[in-house]
């Protein structure tokens, strides 16, 4: 209690000046709460109904018990100063029935509203008698409920209030609801300067500009239009008449928000010139030069603030009150959720549409139908009025209906047909022979030719087909790859926020969570530093890393001290386990273009993708078909769908593409560079070759290349790479040419075991070289030779610019 500590430094044996100091440190501590309570005092609606100094009182009692006497003096000096002895007499006796009923009515057990409640209760006893001694009207009666119900709730909002204030730490996060409590209380004290002024200048007008120009400094064109609203609703509560206020502090406030960028002249810029816009349209010169002399004197107090003070209020606002206020996470789990189900939904719809495209079954039904038309159309030209049609197509249906089918397969088989192709006893039953023997071979070729075109409909169909089923996949591995799940590591982030705070740097954003491979990621916001201060490279990186206990980098962005911004967002990563370095060497069988491509790309997520592919041949067609297969594994691992379907897609675009015998083989290695396992695949691919120390790991696979088969099996070989081991991969025409050897792979690896070179290039080139050379130094075919080597070399940390 702070009145009893007073008493205690008067009755305790404390020297002289120790006691001063105390005494002064408890001044210094009531002074908020005097100047508040004189100012609620003071403060009124429509210049009538004053409900804040008894729910002041209340609150303060409730709150921080010992301090009401130190309030109701500042309070009742408030009220005398506004409207003299007798509604200071009033309030005194709210006062005294406030305390008697909660002597009697409430123990210390109840509920904040019911104690707040006897706050409403002691006005009605107080006005009461008044009311009746003045034969009250019905305006009266209305204006003593009204003070009843505001007095209940501003009584509950001043114990959130004084609650917080009470409570001040830099540390703690405030709820919403205690923010606005702050801020409703703030606005009704500032309500209590009207009508004081200063060389002229009233002070309610100057602090309301003042708020209204800091809010637009902190928060931008929201914060400082809210607050206009705010200021010019706390005047109409004042003075009804001044409703012209409403417009022009929220503009002014949205105007000088909008210039924020360029810190505190842009934003008192903006609000002068909104200030000066709206004014003319209000009042003449006098009522301009007013206005914008007041709004220079809140300009003044703008400069005057520093840029601590405004973090310090950035930093105790809630994450929701931000302007940079992060996604809640159980929002962007069902955003997530709800775009995965949207995917699996259009994959279906694929599906069903590739299913509706001409299956088998229904292609044989419909040359049955086609048969069976054939068979009507000759019925119906050549018999339908010879006289034995009665014999024929009744009595004897099966026999001439098989005939007819003979003379069908025999067209098939020998095309139009003549008199000596068709067997006698056919000839001898049809009276009309060569009738139908014209007709026939007029509708076979007729028939023909619809076939044609039909099963070239039908080849199209089939073709769509697998097309739509292969969209349907690559929408399913979209499906699985947008459902990743990511962990926030929370208790990180309150740590990286306690120890910047203690660094001084004040309102971080910390955002830090864990993805696939163990891989952490952190994002932190906070107001720009100087290229002098460089807080990336002298503290958040030497911070961060001390954290997670593992070194981080920061991503290759450009610093925001350079572009001017105010905010500042930075990235930074775990690095990797692995350093790589990669050497390709590639030799032509002529001196033209080479058969062979390979593609070396690094994916998201920390993966290293080494290709090769040989297209059949030499030449510019094996290089297109090889090209195609790298360029499409590549754009396509980026783009982040499955390996598997990836090779599969290739696959059939080869095989769609190719006009002859034009295939190509795909050699893949996927490197996770977080944990150094590795996955190789291979269609119709030469070996590959792992070293490590004085081992070699022959990997081996036995597909057909890519673009024969419209189906492929994929064989998935893991490995694990640590510091030091390689990986050597290369095209068929290495081993193909050596020819003198019997076992070819044996001499590979006995060859890369002797091997010492230290880069990855010299060892590409000195395999080559040696592979050339064995072979007479005549090129049988195009040779590429892809050597990954893991390092055990430390990174060193980039740093800001």
């Amino acid at each position: 209690m702070q009145t009893k500590a007073m008493s205690a430094v008067f009755t305790a044996n404390i020297p002289l000046r120790n006691r001063r100091k105390i005494l002064l440190s408890h001044a210094v501590r009531l002074a908020p709460l005097f100047v508040a309570g004189v100012l609620l005092g003071r403060a009124t609606l429509f210049d009538e109904v004053s409900p804040f100094a008894l729910a002041f009182f209340s609150a303060v009692r409730i709150a921080v018990p010992g301090l009401e006497w130190a309030t109701a003096l500042a309070l009742s000096l408030g009220m005398f100063w506004r409207g003299g002895l007798l509604p200071m007499s009033s309030l005194l006796g709210m006062f005294l029935v406030y305390l008697v009923l909660q002597k009697l009515l409430v123990p210390n057990s109840w509920e904040r509203l019911w104690r707040a409640g006897l706050a409403g209760l002691a006005v009605v006893i107080v006005r009461l008698p008044l009311l009746w001694w003045q034969t009250p009207v019905l305006y009266d009666i209305i204006s003593t409920l009204l003070e009843v119900a505001l007095t209940v709730a501003t009584s509950l909002i001043f114990i959130n209030a004084v609650s917080v204030m009470g409570s001040f730490s830099t540390e703690r996060r405030f709820k919403p609801e205690e923010i606005m409590s702050v801020a409703i209380t703030g606005a009704l004290i500032i309500t209590g300067l009207s009508g004081l002024s200063l060389l002229g200048f009233t002070l309610q007008g100057i602090a309301l500009k003042y708020l209204i120009m800091l809010a637009g400094l902190i928060g931008g064109t929201a914060w400082g239009a809210a607050v206009g609203v705010l200021a010019s609703f706390l005047l109409y509560l004042g003075h009804p008449l001044a409703q012209s206020y409403v417009g022009t502090y929220a503009f002014a406030g949205l105007v000088g928000g909008a210039l924020r960028d360029w810190k505190k002249p842009g934003v008192i810029m903006g609000f002068l010139a909104a200030t000066a816009l709206t004014a003319v349209n209000f009042g003449g010169r006098d009522y301009l030069a007013d206005r914008l002399l007041e709004s220079l004197a809140a300009s003044m107090l703008l400069l005057l603030t520093s840029s601590q003070v405004r973090s310090h209020i950035y930093r105790l606002l809630p994450m929701a009150l931000r302007e940079e206020a992060p996604i809640k996470t159980g929002y962007a789990t069902r955003l997530q959720v709800l775009a995965g189900r949207r995917l699996d939904e259009l994959s279906e719809v694929f599906r069903e549409l590739a299913e509706t495209f001409c299956p088998t079954a229904q292609c044989e039904d419909a040359f049955d139908q086609q048969t069976h038309k054939l068979m009507e159309r000759l019925a119906n030209d050549v018999c339908e009025d010879c006289p034995q049609h009665k014999d024929c197509w009744g009595k004897d249906f099966y026999k001439t209906y098989q005939g007819i089918l003979d003379m069908l397969a025999l067209s098939d088989l020998h095309g139009p047909l003549t008199m000596g192709i068709v067997p006698e006893t056919v000839r001898r039953r049809c009276q009309r022979f060569k009738d139908l023997l014209k007709s026939l071979n007029s509708l076979c070729e007729l028939h023909r030719q619809t076939l044609y075109w039909r099963k070239r409909a039908v080849e199209s169909r089939q073709l769509v087909a697998k097309q739509l089923h292969g969209v349907a996949k690559v929408m399913t591995s979209l499906v699985n790859d947008f459902n990743l799940e990511v962990e926030y590591l929370s208790e990180t982030e309150e740590k990286i926020k306690k120890e910047l705070a203690e660094q001084g740097v004040f309102s971080p954003l910390v955002e830090v969570v864990k993805v696939e491979n163990g891989r952490i990621e952190a994002r932190i916001t906070k107001h720009t530093c100087t290229q002098e201060q460089n807080h990336c490279a002298t503290l958040l990186i030497p911070l961060v890393t001390e954290i997670l206990g593992r070194q981080v980098l920061r991503e290759n962005r450009r610093c925001a001290s350079l572009t001017g911004k105010s905010k500042c967002t930075t990235f930074f990563s775990t690095v990797r386990v692995l350093t790589t370095d990669v050497g390709v060497a590639q030799v032509a069988r002529t001196q033209g273009v080479s058969g062979d491509s390979f593609r070396v790309a690094e994916l998201v997520g920390g993966k290293l993708a080494l290709m090769i592919s040989d297209g059949m041949g030499d030449g510019p067609l094996a290089r297109q078909e090889s090209r195609t297969a790298v360029t499409l594994l590549e754009q396509m691992l980026r783009a982040g769908f499955d390996k598997d379907v990836t090779v599969h897609t290739i696959n059939a675009v080869l095989a769609l593409r190719s006009q002859g015998e034009a295939f190509a083989t795909v050699d893949m290695a996927l490197l996770d560079l977080y944990t150094g396992q590795a996955e190789l695949m291979k269609i119709g691919a030469s070996a590959s070759y792992h070293r490590r120390g004085d081992k070699v790991e022959v990997i081996r696979a036995t597909t057909l290349p890519a673009g024969i088969l419209a189906n492929i099996e994929v064989e998935t070989q893991k490995l694990s790479l640590t510091s030091g081991d390689i990986l050597v991969m290369l095209s068929d025409g290495v081993l193909e040419g050596q020819d003198g050897i019997a076992d070819k792979e044996e001499w590979l690896g006995r060859m890369l075991r002797q091997a010492t070179a230290e880069k990855a290039k010299d060892l590409a080139e000195y395999i080559l070289n040696r592979a050339r050379n064995n072979s007479g130094g005549v090129v049988t075919d195009d040779m590429t030779v892809l050597v990954l080597k893991v390092l055990d070399k430390a990174i060193s940390i980039p740093l800001v610019g």
